[in-house]
């Protein structure tokens, strides 16, 4: 393939990209409008089942209407975003992928989703019912008893959490990265009562085993492999128990 029909390539790839990201702009529009119907058809009702009534008691009753619809909007976005996925087919696999084809672009529909999920309702209800529902009808293996206090999180269906663990605030889950025009994916696993301080990042592929302790604000890079009742913390993350059992040793020869 000589110059010209690369750079033809390449122009087609980034057209066809570019194409894909005004879908998925205008499948959000058509999420978020479905969403919000039932909950605007439950102010609407409200206000007009009170047309008679005092205006303060109209307002109050609208205000709770308010609340109670918003639930309403979060539990209507859940079910549209599952819906999409399951009718267009987006999903994500393990492999690496070049950036423009179709695997990557199924990738960036289906984290679509789950960032408007996220950004649109799951991130004010953290460690609620309605985000492990969510998390789980994506394709997340999320164990019993885990409290997960982020929105972080991204790559789901290559996401696998044990029982009794706990994700703290602003940590980042993450099964992508991208290298050099191409796309990896690998799955990210934690063992059973697994704790993540806040602030943590932990990258693709990364495996931790039952009982480790990641310290706040740590790092993980790819490919992590963090042993059972392991504490480890740092950037990069490293085993800071044996650290610090070198240091006693270096003071003890001293």
């Amino acid at each position: 393939m000589n110059s010209n029909q690369k750079d033809k390539k390449a122009k087609s790839e980034f057209q066809r990209f570019q194409l894909w990201l005004w879908g998925l702009h205008l499948l959000a529009i058509v999420i978020l409008g479905f969403s919000f119907f039932p909950a605007i058809f439950l102010f609407y009702s409200v206000w007009k089942a009170l047309a008679f009534y005092a205006v303060w008691i109209k307002i109050l009753a609208v205000s709770f209407s308010l609340a109670v619809g918003y639930f309403v909007f979060g539990l209507a976005l859940i079910f549209f975003c599952v819906t999409a996925k399951n009718i267009f087919g987006f999903k994500i696999q393990q492999g690496l992928f070049p950036m423009y084809s179709i695997e990557a672009l199924r990738w960036m529909g289906y984290n679509s989703l789950i960032l408007i999920a996220n950004s649109a309702f799951l991130d004010v209800l953290r460690i609620s019912p309605f985000q492990t529902l969510f998390y789980r009808a994506m394709g997340a293996k999320i164990g019993k008893d885990v409290n997960v206090n982020t929105g972080g999180l991204a790559d789901l269906s290559m996401l696998e959490i044990g029982d009794h663990c706990v994700v703290g605030g602003g940590v980042a889950l993450i099964c992508h990265a991208v290298d050099r025009g191409f796309l990896r994916l690998l799955p990210t696993k934690l063992g059973n009562q697994v704790s993540i301080g806040l602030g943590s990042v932990i990258m693709p592929g990364c495996e931790i085993g039952d009982g480790a302790a990641i310290a706040p604000c740590s790092f993980l890079p790819k490919g992590t492999k963090v042993p059972p009742k392991g504490y480890w913390g740092g950037n990069p993350a490293r085993d800071l128990r044996a650290e610090k059992r070198e240091a006693a040793s270096s003071a003890t020869a001293q």
